[in-house]
C-alpha cells in the first residue's frame, strides 16, 4: 500500500467521524432549541458514540420531542462511524502501515538534501546491478521502480547507505519531477523497454537540467535514436555479454582479475576517472611533479588532455598535464576521492 493510500484512508476516517460529532452536536443543539449549550451537546455526543452509559446529561432530555429517537439514530452510524475510524488506526498500527510511513518520511527528507546524486530509472534485471555498483562507490542513488518489495530490499542491504527510493513508473512525469533532476548528476534509463527508455531521454533532456544520461538499449538498432534523442551513451547488455563471452574464450586471465577486482573484499577498487580542472590543482604540472603514485598510490594507466583526442596510454613522468585532462587511474574509492578533490582545488 502507498503513502497516497495510507492518507487516504486515515483523512477519510478523521473526516467521517468529524462529520459525526459536529452534525450531532449540532442536532442537538437544534432539537434542544438551544436550551442546552454547544459544549453540553459535544459532551452528551461524545458519551453516545462511546457508549460510556452516563445516561441522558442534558436537563429535560426526556422532555424534548425526537431526542430519543435522535440518539438512537446516531447510535446507529455515529457508532459505526466510530469503530471503523477505530479499526483503521489499528491496523495501521498493527499492519506496520505506521513504521512504513515514516520510513516513507526518511527516505523523502533524504532525496531532498540530495545533491550530485545519480538517479536510476529500473530496478530490475540490469538496473538492480547499476544501483549496488553506484552505493559501492559511495554515489548518492535515487531510483524509480514500480516494484516496491524490490526498492526495499535494496535499501535494506544498505542501510547507511546514501540510498532513496520512488515506487512508480519513470516514465510518469509526476513521478521523475519528485527526484530534483537539477541538482543530479546523471540519469540511468534501464527500464524494460527500448520505447520506454527513449521517452524517458526525450523528458529527462529535455527540462535543461545539466546531467549526464546513460541508456539501456535492447536492439542495436535503437542505439543511434537514443544518441539522437540525447543520450550521452547507450549500453546493449546482449551486445556486452557477447564480447564478454569472447574475452572468457580468448583472455581468461584479464576477465579475472577485473571480476576479483570487483568482489576484492579488502576495499572498492576500480578503475576511475578524474578530470583536472583549469588553473588549479594539477594544472600545468608533469607526471612527475604531481606525484600520483607517491602522494594517492595509484598510477594514471591513460591521459586525454583534450576532449575528442586519443588517449595516451602509459603516459610518461615528463607529461604536462592540462587544465580539463582527463586521468584514468585504478584504486580505491577512498584514494580516487582525495585526487579527484586535489585535481579541483588550488595547491
Amino acid at each position: 500500500m502507498d503513502d497516497h493510500s495510507i492518507r487516504n484512508r486515515l483523512l477519510g476516517g478523521f473526516t467521517a467521524l468529524l462529520v459525526v460529532v459536529a452534525g450531532s452536536t449540532a442536532g442537538y443543539w437544534l432539537i434542544g432549541d438551544g436550551r442546552w449549550g454547544w459544549f453540553d451537546c459535544f459532551y452528551m455526543t461524545i458519551i453516545t458514540l462511546t457508549t460510556v452509559g452516563y445516561g441522558e446529561t442534558l436537563p429535560g432530555f426526556e422532555e424534548v420531542e425526537y431526542a430519543r429517537a435522535f440518539t438512537v439514530v446516531q447510535l446507529v452510524f455515529g457508532t459505526g462511524v466510530l469503530v471503523y475510524f477505530a479499526s483503521t488506526i489499528t491496523a495501521f498500527v498493527v499492519e506496520g502501515d505506521l513504521k512504513r510511513l515514516w520510513a516513507s518520511a526518511r527516505l523523502r527528507k533524504r532525496m531532498e538534501q540530495m545533491k550530485d546524486h545519480v538517479i536510476v530509472c529500473g530496478a530490475g534485471t540490469t538496473g538492480r546491478h547499476i544501483i549496488h555498483e553506484l552505493i559501492a562507490t559511495r554515489t548518492p542513488v535515487v531510483a524509480i521502480d514500480t516494484d516496491e518489495a524490490e526498492l526495499r530490499d535494496i535499501a535494506a542491504r544498505h542501510p547507511e547507505a546514501p540510498f532513496t527510493y520512488i515506487v512508480g513508473d519513470a516514465t510518469d512525469d509526476d513521478v521523475i519531477a519528485q527526484v530534483n533532476l537539477a541538482a543530479a548528476r546523471g540519469l540511468v534509463a534501464a527500464l524494460a523497454s527500448d520505447k520506454d527508455n527513449l521517452y524517458l531521454v526525450v523528458s529527462a533532456r529535455l527540462t535543461g537540467a545539466n546531467l549526464r544520461i546513460i541508456a539501456r538499449c535492447a536492439e542495436l538498432s535503437h542505439v543511434d535514436k537514443l544518441k539522437r534523442a540525447g543520450a550521452d551513451g547507450v549500453v546493449s547488455p546482449n551486445h556486452i555479454g557477447g564480447m564478454r563471452m569472447v574475452s572468457e574464450m580468448v583472455r581468461p586471465s584479464v576477465v579475472r582479475f577485473l571480476d576479483e577486482m570487483l568482489r576484492d573484499q579488502r576495499g572498492t577498487f576500480r578503475i576511475e576517472e578524474v578530470t583536472v580542472a583549469a588553473g588549479v590543482g594539477l594544472d600545468g604540472k608533469t607526471l612527475r611533479e604531481a606525484d600520483v603514485r607517491g602522494r594517492f598510490g595509484m598510477s594514471v594507466l591513460a591521459i586525454r588532455d583534450v576532449p575528442d583526442q586519443p588517449w595516451i596510454y602509459n603516459p610518461g613522468a615528463e607529461h604536462r598535464i592540462r587544465g580539463g585532462a582527463v586521468l584514468v587511474v585504478m584504486g580505491e574509492t577512498a584514494q580516487v576521492k582525495a585526487l579527484r578533490d586535489h585535481a579541483a582545488r588550488a595547491s
